[in-house]
C-alpha cells in the first residue's frame, strides 16, 4: 500500500443476516480482506455470538486444546436491532474510512449475493402485471409461464425458477415490495461483491453490469482465502468456524467407503420439510442402492426408517464431507454456499430448492452449467430413488460429473494468485476501500 495510507487502514463492519449460510462467506470475506490489511469488524446477534462461542469451546474439547483466536477481524454481538426484529435483510458490507465521524455506509458494499438477476426483475414482474399471482397460481399453471425477457439466462426461464418471494397473490406483500427496495440500494451502492466465479456467470454478470455500481467477483470466497493465506506476509486462518455444531464421526464413517460411493444429502441451515416428505426421502435413500449421509437437523427429525447402509447425523463438516472421495453425489437445497463447495469439491448435484433463490440456483445447475439434475418438490420414495441412481451410475450423472471438474478447475484458477478472484479483492481493496480513508 502507497505511503499516504501506512498509518490507516481501511475498517470495514459486515452485517450478516443471522442465519448459518450469510455468516460463513462474511466470515470469510472478513479473512480475505484482513490479508489485505483491510481491519474488518462482524456484527453478530448476541444469540449467533453464544452459539459460536459454544461451537469454538467444543471445537477446543475435541481437540483437547485451546482453540487459537482468530485475529482476521473482531466480533461484536448486539442484541436483534430494530431491523432484524421486523424481519428485515440486513445482508450488507459497509466500508469506513478511519476518518473521525465520517458516516459509516458510505462505501456501501452490498453483498455477498449469488444471484441478483432474479431479485432484480421483481419490479419488472410487478409492471408486467404477472405479479401478483392469480389465488390458484400454484396449481392453474401460472409458475410455467416463460419469462423470456430476462437478461442473460440462457434457456427458458420460468416463473418457478425466480426467486421465491415473489410468489404472492397480494400486490402490498412486504417481503416482495422489500426486496424491490433492496434492489435499489445496491444500484446506489457504491460497489456490489459476489461470491462467485466469473467464468460460471459471465452471461449473467454481462447483463448486470449496467444495471449496477462496479461488480467484484469474490467466489469461491474460501479457497481465495486459502490462496491469501499463502500468500500473505502474515498467516491467517482458513477454517471457517460454524454456527452449529458439527458431527466429526461421519468422517470415520466415510473412511470406509469405496471411492464416490455415497449418497450426501442436505438441506442446510434454514430449510425445513414435513415429516411425509422426510418419511418419503427416507425410504428413496434406503433403497437408492448407495450408502448415504443425512443431514437431519434435530428441529426436523422424524421418525424415519435408516436404510442398513445409512448414516444420519444433525450436523456435519460440510466442506470436508464433500472434498472427501468417497462422496459421489450431494443432494442439496441449491444453497448458494453448497453450489460452491459442490464445485470447488468436483461433485455433482441433485437439487430439492425449497425457498428463496435456490430455485434460481436450481435451475443454472441443470440448464446453464450442467452440474446436475433437479429433484421435483413432492417427489415420491421411487422417484427419489430412480433419480439418485440414475445420478450416481447413469449417463446424466457422469455427464454432469465431468462438467462439475470443468468447472471445478475454473474456480480453481479464479482463486489462485493472478485469478480473477484473488485479483478483485486487491482491486476492492484498492479503488473502493482505500478511497474512503
Amino acid at each position: 500500500m502507497g505511503s499516504s495510507t501506512a498509518q490507516q487502514k481501511p475498517h470495514v463492519v459486515l452485517v450478516p443476516f443471522p442465519a448459518h449460510g450469510h455468516v460463513a462467506p462474511h466470515v470469510q470475506l472478513a479473512r480475505a480482506l484482513h490479508a489485505r490489511g483491510v481491519h474488518a469488524t462482524l456484527v453478530h446477534t448476541e444469540l449467533h455470538h453464544r452459539r459460536l462461542l459454544q461451537a469454538a469451546k467444543a471445537a477446543a474439547d475435541d481437540a483437547a486444546t485451546a482453540a487459537p483466536a482468530d485475529e482476521a477481524f473482531a466480533v461484536e454481538a448486539r442484541r436483534a436491532a430494530g431491523h432484524l426484529r421486523r424481519g428485515r435483510h440486513p445482508d450488507a458490507v459497509r466500508g469506513r474510512g478511519g476518518a473521525r465521524g465520517r458516516r459509516p455506509g458510505r462505501a456501501v458494499l452490498h453483498g455477498v449475493r449469488g444471484r441478483l438477476m432474479g431479485y432484480l426483475q421483481f419490479q419488472e414482474l410487478v409492471a408486467r402485471e404477472i405479479v401478483p399471482l392469480s389465488p390458484a397460481y400454484e396449481t392453474d399453471g401460472s409458475l410455467d409461464a416463460p419469462l423470456d425477457w430476462v437478461p442473460g439466462m440462457k434457456g427458458a426461464l420460468r416463473l418457478r425458477d425466480m426467486p421465491t418471494f415473489c410468489r404472492t397473490t397480494d400486490a402490498d406483500d412486504w417481503l416482495l415490495h422489500f426486496h424491490v427496495h433492496q434492489m435499489k440500494i445496491a444500484a446506489a451502492s457504491k460497489a456490489v461483491i459476489l461470491n462467485t466465479v466469473d467464468d460460471m456467470e459471465k452471461d449473467v454478470l454481462d447483463a448486470l453490469a449496467p444495471l449496477l455500481p462496479p461488480i467484484y467477483t469474490v467466489g469461491p470466497l474460501a479457497s481465495v482465502v486459502v490462496a491469501l493465506a499463502s500468500t500473505a506476509a502474515a498467516a491467517t486462518t482458513t477454517s471457517t468456524m460454524g454456527v452449529l455444531q458439527e458431527d466429526k464421526e461421519c468422517m470415520a464413517w466415510l473412511d470406509g467407503k469405496a471411492a464416490r460411493s455415497v449418497v450426501y444429502f442436505s438441506v442446510g441451515s434454514h430449510a425445513s420439510m414435513g415429516d411425509a416428505q422426510l418419511k418419503e426421502i427416507a425410504s428413496g435413500l434406503a433403497r437408492c442402492g448407495s450408502p448415504y449421509l443425512w443431514v437431519l437437523r434435530p428441529e426436523m427429525a422424524a421418525e424415519v426408517e435408516v436404510g442398513e447402509d445409512g448414516l444420519v447425523v444433525p450436523w456435519c463438516p460440510q466442506e470436508a464431507v464433500l472434498n472427501h472421495p468417497a462422496v459421489g453425489l450431494f443432494v442439496t437445497h441449491c444453497g448458494w454456499n453448497s453450489i460452491l463447495e459442490s464445485v470447488v469439491a468436483g461433485v455433482p448435484v441433485l437439487g430439492c430448492p425449497v425457498l428463496s433463490e435456490q430455485t434460481t440456483n436450481c435451475r443454472q445447475v441443470c440448464m446453464a452449467w450442467g452440474i446436475g439434475g433437479e429433484l421435483p418438490q413432492g417427489a415420491g420414495s421411487d422417484e427419489i430413488a430412480g433419480l439418485v441412481r440414475e445420478m450416481m451410475t447413469g449417463r446424466k450423472g457422469k455427464d454432469a460429473r465431468e462438467k462439475t471438474l470443468l468447472w471445478k478447475r475454473l474456480a480453481q484458477l479464479s482463486a489462485q494468485q493472478g485469478g480473477s478472484s484473488y485479483d478483485n479483492i486487491g482491486r476492492l481493496v484498492e479503488n473502493i476501500l482505500l478511497k474512503e480513508i
